[in-house]
């Protein structure tokens, strides 16, 4: 059996918040990543409403910052952490949320359509 190639320290954090946005694609309209380090990955969101915000992932969690392009002021970065980025996406966007429910019913509907 082949073994699975880690990733380096250095690129996880980016790899990890690029797989959980694009997971979530059904309910953001891009993404971009902006910054990454060993410690810290930030990207630029925009959202089904057009709008556009900066969040992060830590080893601490998801965390948004200011809607600037400059994430490193502390006094408008949120104080919150989400573990997952779905509270962190539903707590910023109503059409992230409405779209998210949608994709869990469509996703019922066919799991009942087999049975």
């Amino acid at each position: 059996m082949a073994s699975q190639q880690q990733s380096a320290p250095s690129s996880f954090m980016r790899e990890e918040l690029e797989r959980a946005l694009t997971e979530q694609s059904f309910g953001i309209s891009s993404f971009e990543i902006s910054s990454s380090s060993p410690l810290k990955t930030t990207a630029r969101v925009v959202l089904l409403e057009g709008d556009a915000i900066v969040l992060s992932l830590t080893s601490r969690g998801f965390q948004l910052h200011s809607p600037s392009e400059a994430p490193m002021d502390p006094e408008h970065d949120s104080e919150i952490i989400f573990e997952t980025i779905e509270p962190l996406l539903q707590s910023v966007s109503p059409l992230y949320e409405s779209r998210q429910r949608s994709v869990l019913l469509q996703k019922l509907e066919s799991l009942s359509d087999l049975a």
